[in-house]
């Protein structure tokens, strides 16, 4: 099979044309993913990584997908564990990392949207040194595990605004629509990094639009 595009191995950061293979390949993978009988986050995130890899279009899909892959500095110690890490050249430190969280959850009976821990405990890894250092993006993978995609994104926004600081954000900016196409999909945009430009994408899955 013919690989459509090119593939720069020295490349300094991941590139931002496979972005959006991704982004298609989660959303179109997740059309057919059974979520596993423990609802938990790892068994769906080691679920998902198996399916999206037998989706995968290799020939403009051009990356490799690895689970819980674990960062290590230049002295070998390990500075961060990521859920899904996307690489393709041989410079082990250029990959697009995805930080995989439920959202909205109803434990012991008792309802708990996860916003705050999405971002305390997932974004804010991005700008603590474990995750995409020299890096200029990221992601965010929800599971909402009630079906409301506007709500989650609603309680994600609200979470976001009230710690702007941390996250190396303006007065005014929050999570944006993306410049693709998907609803499913947006945007926030950070003070931070090479070019003082980091960029991390949300991708929201609603859980129960799929298989039990």
């Amino acid at each position: 099979m013919a690989v459509i595009g090119n593939i720069d191995p020295w490349a300094d950061q991941f590139p931002q044309d496979q972005i959006p293979e991704i982004i298609q390949l989660i959303l179109d993978s997740w059309r057919t993913f059974s979520i596993p009988a423990k609802r938990l986050e790892v068994p769906i995130t080691c679920k998902l990584c198996a399916h999206l890899r037998r989706n995968q279009n290799r020939s403009v899909q051009l990356f490799r997908i690895a689970y819980e892959a674990y960062i290590m500095d230049s002295e070998g110690e390990v500075t961060g564990r990521i859920d899904l890490k996307f690489s393709q050249g041989f410079d082990e430190n250029v990959y697009f990392s995805l930080e995989c969280k439920r959202l909205r959850v109803r434990p012991h009976s008792r309802f708990d949207t996860l916003a705050n821990k999405y971002v305390t405990q997932g974004m804010f890894r991005y700008f603590t040194g474990q995750y995409a250092k020299g890096l200029n993006k990221g992601g965010m993978l929800a599971y909402i595990m009630d079906g409301e995609v506007e709500a989650a994104i609603y309680d994600v926004t609200k979470s976001v605004e009230k710690n702007r600081i941390p996250l190396y954000m303006g007065s005014d900016d929050t999570l944006c629509i993306s410049r693709l196409s998907s609803q499913q999909v947006r945007e926030t945009y950070h003070n931070y990094g090479p070019d003082s430009r980091f960029m991390i994408y949300h991708i929201f899955l609603p859980a129960q639009l799929t298989k039990n």
